[in-house]
């Protein structure tokens, strides 16, 4: 098998952005949070806990 080449950080760091790119996928990110959060809190209310 070959070897793969361990990064060297901080010097391969720009590799990560290529893929995880926050142009792309924060807003997505934040509004399934958001929505999970607001699923989260519609459920308690509705099964009588209060905040």
């Amino acid at each position: 098998m070959s070897e793969i080449k361990k990064p060297k950080n901080p010097e391969d760091d720009w590799k990560v952005w290529m893929v995880v790119n926050p142009a792309t996928w924060l807003m997505p990110i934040l509004f399934a949070v958001l929505a999970t959060v607001l699923i989260i809190h519609w459920v308690l209310l509705s099964l009588g806990f209060g905040f």
